[in-house]
Order: structure tokens, then sequence, then C-alpha cells
């Protein structure tokens, strides 16, 4: 076996499983779609009737609500915030570029902070000559 071998290997597997992902994406769309239908319609029947659930012999059905929040200016959050003191609303993580240029800087990890680095092994295809 030659390291040319391995990596034809590597690319026909990983070409095999991006069409089996792709597939079984295709095919959960698919099914997504008529159960967002079926959802919809439950939906309506509870706004209907105003109730908030269905307990059926096949199973329970309610209505849930989710909030979500979402950054669409950075710039006016970090304003917001900085106004504001609400520094509550940000979540609690560190930039692990800013960490790595701190280090590249000072030569020290900032205090408090884990870091790390992973070695893998990437393959790619040659690159295709335009004829």
């Amino acid at each position: 076996m030659t390291v040319d071998d391995v990596i034809r290997g590597y690319l026909k597997l990983r070409d095999k499983k991006e069409a089996i992902m792709q597939k079984a994406k295709e095919e959960a769309a698919a099914v997504e779609e008529k159960m967002n239908k079926l959802e919809v319609w439950l939906r309506e029947q509870a706004d209907t009737q105003g109730v908030t659930s269905f307990k059926t012999a096949s199973g329970t059905a309610f209505v849930t609500t989710t909030d979500f929040a979402n950054v669409a200016d950075w710039d006016a959050i970090i304003n917001y915030v900085k106004t504001n003191d609400a520094y509550d609303m940000l979540e609690r993580r560190v930039s692990k570029s800013a960490v790595r240029a701190r280090l590249t800087e000072t030569g020290e990890i900032p205090p408090g902070v884990n870091y790390g680095t992973k070695i893998g092994v990437n393959v790619r295809r040659p690159a295709t000559k335009a004829e």
C-alpha cells in the first residue's frame, strides 16, 4: 500500500459519505416538510378549539413558545451593553483567535484560559488543470 493508494481510498470514501449524507438530507427535508404541514394543522386546530394541547391514544401534542435572540447589528448591541452596563446580555467565552494573538505577542496564555492545538490530517483533491 502506498500513500497515493491511501489518499485515493480516503477520497473515495469521503465521496461515498457525502453522497449518503446528501441523499439522507434530501429525504429528511421531504419528511420535515410533511411534519411542518401537520404541525400547522395542529396549531390551527388548537386555536380553533381554544386549547393548548391534545392528548390522544396515539400521543400528545401541545403548543410551545420558544424565544430566540440573534444579533443583527453588533455595533449597536455593543454600544447598548456598554451604555447600560448590560454585560449580562453577552455569553461567556473567549475568542480563540484573540487568545492565539496574545500568546504570539506575549508568549503567555491569559490567566483562566485553557488553550491548546489539535493536529489532524486533511485530504484534498488535486487541483483540476484548465485545458
